[in-house]
């Protein structure tokens, strides 16, 4: 699946569903193992809130194999301040 154009493979998304679990995300964390079970190759359904539940997960302790994911959206989400003046 790919999450703002990072691609994940299988083994990355659990982790990542498996970090939002753990850190009290679990309808985000839900979204993921469900792109997972449908084998979801395009960009995964996830709102901007999912987004923000994502970067709040891997704050602390990003795992070296989410790093790319958490600077790309952090990226994406300066850029929408920028755009929107927030």
């Amino acid at each position: 699946m790919r999450i703002v154009g990072v691609q994940l493979g299988a083994p990355v998304a659990r982790l990542l569903s498996e970090t939002l679990e753990g850190k009290g995300y679990p309808v985000t964390a839900a979204k993921i193992a469900d792109a997972i079970e449908r084998k979801w190759t395009l960009e995964a359904p996830l709102t901007v809130e999912d987004h923000e539940a994502i970067l709040a997960a891997l704050g602390e302790n990003c795992p070296p194999t989410l790093h790319r994911l958490r600077t790309e959206l952090l990226e994406e989400q300066r850029r929408v301040r920028r755009i929107t003046g927030g």
